[in-house]
């Protein structure tokens, strides 16, 4: 890894969780209020929203902010290292894995059941996210064949 794209790599960290303290922000708490159940000084939160610090994931401080944000450390880790989108954090990535009872005696059914279930999983993610779930499956498919 070169110098350049480690501070690009940090650069988009700090990015991401500007957006996701911009998005509480939005929904009511204050920097006062996210600082106080954090349990962190209103400095750091307003340092982390300035993009200067970005909390460590083994910290208190990362572990309080999943939780506050309706995440946890997995999720928050992979939010902030560019893995799912913010919509996908919030939301909780447990409820946008899909997940399928095949009918056995109707496997026509199931598959229409399945693209069913896709399509309405993939209209409710932002349109960033539904290019690269596109870009994606064209990758899948050109290795399978």
């Amino acid at each position: 890894m070169t110098v350049s794209s480690v501070s690009s790599s940090i650069q988009a960290r700090h990015f991401r969780l500007i957006k996701l303290i911009e998005q509480l922000l939005e929904e009511g708490w204050t920097q006062s209020t996210l600082a106080e159940s954090i349990g962190v000084d209103f400095s750091t939160v307003y340092r982390w929203l300035k993009g200067k610090t970005v909390p460590d994931p083994d910290s208190k401080n990362f572990r309080q902010l999943a939780k506050l944000s309706n995440g946890n450390v997995r999720t928050l880790q992979l939010y902030l290292d560019g893995e799912i989108s913010l919509t996908i954090y919030r939301k909780g990535l447990e409820t946008k894995n899909i997940t399928v009872q095949v009918k056995d005696s109707n496997q026509k059914s199931a598959s229409d059941d399945i693209k069913k279930e896709i399509i309405a999983k993939i209209k409710s993610l932002e349109p960033s996210d539904i290019a690269e779930v596109i870009s994606s499956s064209v990758a899948f498919l050109a290795n399978q064949v």
